[in-house]
């Protein structure tokens, strides 16, 4: 596999999907993340801010490291398409979009229901971790997902799709590591298409203000 993926330039992709999964299915157990579904559907991330930045700047190097070390695959990843301040009221307003039926529900559910109040000095490090953690994500699912498949059909049709893939890509830890279930998968599918709208028309950039944006407002309980 990791012969065949040396000379397989798109076989990479799928190698750096299956890790990635590998790692985050395994770091969830040890409490970088929780689930819940009260309130339809919540998460909490791990409490120690020192961590949390941390961890958020690995994921930066891994997405910059990938980026230039992968040369056959560069291409693929396009960071921003078109002004930067229209992407980022695309990413913006991408956040707004995925968190807005949650947030909704939420009003009916108390926040000592799904998961609890945030430590406020906690939030200028779930922000740090929300963006630089899901930059990763958005590399690998709107940047080598979405630029093979936009190669096979229209930009928004490969957008959803990369949303899709990104939704299957949670079938384990939504039914084996957290038995979480359709909740997680539904709120997946839903982060994953609305990012891969904004990916298609802006770029990877915007689409981790989409996601990392929705990521932040959930797990901070500042909705």
């Amino acid at each position: 596999m990791l012969f065949l993926a040396r000379r397989e330039p798109r076989l990479r992709i799928v190698l750096y999907l299956a890790l990635f999964v590998l790692l985050r299915d395994a770091m969830t157990p040890l409490g970088l993340w929780s689930f819940g579904t009260q309130g339809f559907f919540w998460i909490r991330l791990h409490s120690d801010p020192v961590f949390l930045v941390a961890f958020g700047f690995a994921c930066l190097g891994l997405s910059l490291g990938m980026y230039w070390l992968d040369r056959d695959n560069r291409a693929l990843i396009q960071w921003i398409r078109g002004p930067v301040a229209l992407g980022a009221l695309w990413g913006a307003g991408g956040a707004v979009v995925v968190v807005a039926p949650l947030a909704a529900i939420y009003q009916y559910t108390p926040i000592e229901s799904r998961g609890g109040v945030v430590p406020m000095q906690n939030v200028p490090a779930l922000l740090v971790f929300a963006v630089l953690g899901n930059l990763l994500e958005e590399a690998l699912f709107r940047g080598y997902v979405y630029g093979y498949l936009a190669q096979q059909m229209t930009p928004i049709r490969a957008g959803i799709s990369s949303g899709v893939v990104f939704a299957f890509c949670h079938i384990f830890l939504a039914i084996t590591v957290t038995e979480v279930g359709y909740p997680l998968l539904v709120f997946t599918l839903w982060e994953g298409m609305i990012a891969g709208i904004v990916g298609a028309k802006c770029g990877v950039m915007p689409a981790t203000l989409t996601h990392g944006g929705a990521i932040f407002f959930l797990s901070s309980g500042l909705i």
